[in-house]
């Protein structure tokens, strides 16, 4: 969510201006709580308001949120809540029903519900709000990525960017490296695991496996050290069994690299398997392990589609594109707030 916040904040958009009002803090609960009536009074003092965006995920992040719904609501703007939590579904459906009609209350006072995903439109419409849900995917600077675009790397390179733990699948890639490695003897392969989370259970695992030689543990890394890691791998692997439309495979394939995923949340709107990469379902090892392969033994293949990759960012999330979409639902959604369309 902070990469598309900061995205959006830095968009080039002449017809459009933003203040960005932050509402959550790390700290004790009256700290949070302070700092969201803080945020509330910035939003009631801003003199000039056309229309308020809400970044939102689920659980404590939509109630903190749909205050500033109902502040958009006394102040007449209309409200956009652009959805980004990955578990939204299973957070509706696991509310009591006096929670799920507040959550459907609230989308309804909304100009606009903004999702990443086809799939995601097709929940809220059937779940939680019929009308005015719009896809807006993430999108992604394509040309940044040029300098990872190297077209001679080793195809048994693999790279695995995000938060080492279970919804991301890290446990599930480690076995199937331990199928690949010590059942099959693809001593060759090599592995990075880039970002926070459960780094010592994940090092112990690798220990305990005995792919110290295949498997490197990197930590969190910062913009230029994805950069880096990108120039180094023809693959990006992300078993996750939960995800909304995951950034990390935006820009992997703009830097024209093979993705192997999984069929959940946004990602089969971005990956066609075979086409330009590999969808599985999550916790099939043996389906990720043959992927890993086909990809590692397939030099050609790989190269066909990290360029059909980067075709598809460049012309389907180009994030100048999208921010022009995004201008165009500001507009749209004020005129009508001010009468002048019916």
């Amino acid at each position: 969510m902070a990469t598309v916040i900061n995205d959006q904040l830095h968009a080039d958009l002449p017809t459009v201006q933003f203040q960005h009002i932050v509402s959550h803090v790390e700290g004790s609960k009256f700290e949070k709580l302070l700092f969201v009536v803080r945020a509330l009074w910035a939003f009631f003092t801003t003199s000039q308001v056309d229309a308020v965006h809400i970044h939102v995920a689920s659980a404590a992040s939509f109630y903190r949120k749909s205050l500033f719904v109902w502040a958009a609501r006394l102040r007449g703007k209309p409200a956009f809540l652009h959805v980004h939590g990955s578990n939204f579904n299973s957070f509706y459906t696991g509310s009591a029903a006096p929670l799920r009609a507040y959550i459907r209350w609230v989308f309804a006072q909304c100009a606009r519900t903004l999702v990443l995903s086809e799939t995601w439109r097709q929940f809220f419409t059937q779940h939680i709000v019929q009308n005015r849900v719009e896809v807006l995917h993430n999108g992604v600077h394509v040309d940044r990525f040029e300098e990872c675009r190297t077209p001679m790397v080793d195809t048994s390179h693999f790279l695995f960017l995000g938060r080492l733990g279970v919804r991301k699948g890290v446990y599930d890639l480690l076995e199937a490296i331990d199928q690949l490695v010590n059942q099959h003897q693809q001593r060759h392969l090599r592995f990075l695991l880039a970002g926070d989370g459960e780094l010592a259970e994940v090092q112990a695992l690798i220990d305990a496996k005995q792919l110290q030689e295949q498997v490197q543990v990197l930590g969190w890394i910062d913009s230029q050290g994805k950069m880096e890691l990108l120039k180094q791998v023809s693959t990006m692997v992300l078993p996750s069994h939960n995800e909304n439309l995951p950034m990390a495979i935006l820009e992997a394939m703009a830097a024209g690299k093979v993705i192997i995923s999984t069929t959940v949340g946004g990602i089969p709107d971005l990956v066609k398997s075979g086409t330009n990469g590999f969808l599985i379902t999550p916790g099939d090892v043996p389906a990720l392990s043959s992927s890993i392969l086909q990809v590692s033994s397939n030099p050609t293949l790989a190269a066909r589609i990290g360029a059909c990759n980067i075709a598809c960012v460049s012309n389907s999330f180009n994030l100048r594109t999208i921010n022009e979409q995004l201008a165009q639902l500001y507009q749209a959604a004020i005129a009508e707030a001010a009468g002048t369309v019916r």
